[in-house]
């Protein structure tokens, strides 16, 4: 059967005349070379082409698919010599299912042969086979079972046709040799089905054409942005041999990394570095859009019993779902900002690359001359730093060239530089001091981050890495190496003093405290020379350092102090922060040795200790009556149990008895006096409850009233 598809399809494929390329047919010419590339730090890159036409020309470009969506955003081109741009053409990617709407006929995955004709049903056919030929209209294909082992078995196909006489015949299909359709229609139907399947599959190219209409000869420049790997920086920093009471200045050269991804080779080429941080979104321009339209009745019609919803729906395309939900890209730019930008860029090129100082490139070394000014006279820089907008570009003074899928490393620095070398230590990045050097960024280029290898002559002495965009005037401390000579041990304690200032309102007694931090730095030298240490103790929001009164510089959320140790030298640095605590006291919770306490402290005022004074008063009353109060509930509760004792007691007398009845005459006294004291110990537990709830009253509005 997969003989029969593939037959079937060259078959068609045949029927129709192909295009094809003569020997002696002209070649298209060739896209106007790279001229210029610019790359960014978000992801994309900027290209100009640029080249002559004559007349009315057309430009071809092939970009992949998946670039379209950038390129139209992006894409312009202009005519140099007062020609006009007329139209630029681009093949589209109309979803699949629209560009097969229109064709009435399928090939199905499965059993496509037996499928695909019965789906033919009335076309003309001409079939070969068996030594003969058959013509014919197709009636269907009907397959052919035989019985084996009580079992039906499908053993194969019958084409049924019925010849223009009316003659109907079943042929054999796997007997047919060869066949065709007669109907041309049909023939042109299923090679445009074939061919746009098989190009949604594995075409990737999309062409671009560009036309031109002018006279003579002509420039013409053509510039878009494409995704792009990002372009990388590093540096080396050389220092000369050290000598004491010499400068920490130093040969600093950078280099920039491009790699070159396209399907170009990069020839002569103009080539920028930008940094900064523009924005830069995905915008689906290419794949076509087809929107929802509602069904409605026909006028007139409706009473008519018709299910107007039930017409397909158009399907979109697959990919535009995935580019909704892919969402904005957070890359540096946006697209016309980019384009002019880019484009005020070509126009502030500058002739000429400010060579580094020193001797010419394989000139012998001078005898005795710094190793950093040799490597300054060996590598010219490529590069000029130049303002574009907001961004900062290092600007190609120099042409290069970068085949394509190879990579470039292109110097974009190399002067003197100031700095400091010194010892550093954060806790946060190693428990030991680092060999660090201060790099100050006095040029006039931003250095955009990477690493920093550092060299002393000839000699690799350790790798940093440069963590931020370094602006110039700015600076920042590059740790390359650890150091065995200098030990640094923090001590740390927190110590809370007494109380130094009070304040009372609306019954709160608030008390304010200070809380120091000390934080002891025990700092050795063991080496032989003196050296200069930077150390960086994290900031504490709450605290305000008291010791020292300044450091060097706050720098991400650290104090920096300078600290200098001689050759040998231990000493101890101290720094102290404090801070105020306040405690808040409520004077109704307070009893009253409490209140007196307070009272006697010397950090509150006057008119507060009297009013201390003034509440301790009603609370020694307070105090009196509660204990008053508690011993007449004590007697009222001994009392209530005499009485309880007398009444059970006089429960188990009996009346026919002369002492008992004497003895139950004495109880009765008794309950009766115990009785009028009970009641006069009540009157008087009200009454102190009374006299309790007006002093609490009273001491309320004391304390609520008063204020310092």
């Amino acid at each position: 059967m997969v003989r029969y598809i593939l037959l079937l399809a060259i078959l068609c494929a045949l029927s129709v005349p192909s295009r094809c390329v003569l020997s002696g047919e002209a070649k298209p010419p060739e896209p106007p070379p790279v001229k210029k590339v610019v790359l960014y730090k978000h992801g994309m890159g900027y290209f100009e082409r640029g080249g002559k036409v004559t007349g009315n020309s057309s430009i071809t470009l092939a970009f992949r698919a998946d670039q379209m969506k950038d390129l139209l955003t992006s894409f312009f081109a202009v005519d140099l010599g007062g020609g006009k741009i007329g139209s630029v053409q681009y093949e589209m990617r109309d979803p699949l299912s629209k560009q097969l709407q229109d064709i009435l006929i399928s090939v199905p995955e499965n059993a496509a042969l037996s499928q695909f004709l019965s789906q033919l049903k009335g076309a003309k056919l001409t079939a070969k086979g068996a030594g003969e030929t058959v013509s014919g209209r197709i009636l269907g294909v009907e397959p052919v079972t035989q019985i084996l082992d009580n079992k039906a078995v499908q053993t194969g196909f019958k084409l049924v046709l019925m010849s223009e006489a009316g003659a109907i015949k079943a042929l054999d299909l796997f007997s047919i040799a060869e066949f065709s359709l007669d109907d041309e229609n049909l023939q042109r139907d299923l090679k445009r089905l074939l061919t746009i399947t098989l190009d949604s599959k594995y075409t990737n190219r999309k062409k671009m054409v560009l036309e031109a209409k002018g006279d003579g000869e002509r420039e013409i420049r053509i510039g878009y942005l494409i995704e792009s790997p990002i372009w990388k920086s590093s540096y080396r920093v050389i220092f000369d041999k050290r000598e004491k009471g010499k400068d920490d200045g130093a040969l600093m050269q950078g280099w920039a990394l491009a790699e070159n991804t396209t399907e170009d080779d990069w020839k002569d080429v103009e080539i920028s570095f930008v940094a900064g941080n523009p924005l830069s979104y995905i915008m689906d321009l290419y794949s076509p859009f087809y929107l929802p339209r509602p069904h409605v009745p026909i006028p007139g019609l409706g009473n008519v019993a018709a299910n107007w919803d039930a017409a397909p729906e158009p399907s979109a395309y697959a990919g535009e779902k995935k580019a909704a939900e892919a969402g904005k890209r957070d890359k540096d730019m946006t697209a016309r900002k980019m384009r002019a930008e880019t484009e005020q860029l070509a126009q502030d090129a500058q002739a000429g690359a400010a060579k580094a100082p020193g001797a010419p490139m394989g000139a012998p070394a001078a005898e005795g001359k710094p190793f950093s000014d040799l490597l300054a006279s060996s590598v010219a820089t490529a590069a000029k730093g130049v303002k574009v907008g907001e961004l900062f570009s290092y600007k190609g003074q120099e042409k290069v060239n970068i085949a394509r899928g190879q990579a470039a490393m292109v110097p974009i620095l190399s002067q003197k530089v100031k700095g400091k070398r010194l010892l550093y230590y954060r806790a946060a990045f190693s428990p030991k001091p680092a060999n660090a050097y201060v790099l100050q960024n006095d040029t006039d280029l931003t250095l955009e981050a990477g690493p920093v290898t550092f060299f002393e002559d000839d000699t690799a002495l350790g790798e940093g890495i440069l963590a931020h965009t370094l602006t110039p005037g700015s600076k920042e401390v590059l740790p390359f190496a650890l150091d065995g000579s200098v030990d640094v041990l923090p001590q740390i304690k927190s110590q809370h003093q007494p109380a130094f200032k009070g304040t009372l309102a609306n019954g709160v007694l608030t008390l304010i405290h200070v809380e120091t931090l000390s934080s002891t730095w025990k700092l050795t030298n063991r080496g032989k020379e003196d050296v200069t240490l930077w150390l960086d103790q994290p900031k504490n929001a709450i605290y305000k350092l008291i010791k020292p009164e300044k450091p060097l510089e706050e720098v991400d959320n650290h104090y920096r102090f300078e600290v200098v140790l001689k050759a040998g030298e231990t000493k101890e640095f101290a720094v102290e922060e404090k801070r105020d605590v306040h405690q808040t006291v409520y004077l109704a919770n307070l009893g009253e040795d409490q209140i007196r306490f307070y009272a006697s402290q010397q950090f509150l005022s006057e008119p507060v200790k009297a009013f201390l004074k003034e509440v301790q008063d009603v609370q020694v009353r307070r105090a009196a009556l509660h204990r008053q109060i508690n011993e007449w509930q004590q007697q009222t509760n001994r009392l209530n149990e005499e009485q309880n004792r007398l009444r059970n007691n006089m429960g188990s007398l009996r009346t026919d008895r002369p002492k008992e009845q004497e003895l139950r005459a004495k109880w009765v006294d008794q309950l009766a006096a115990s009785e009028d004291q009970i009641v006069d110990l009540r009157k008087k537990l009200d009454e102190a409850q009374t006299q309790l709830r007006k002093l609490d009253e009273e001491l309320a509005r004391k304390i609520q009233d008063f204020k310092e």
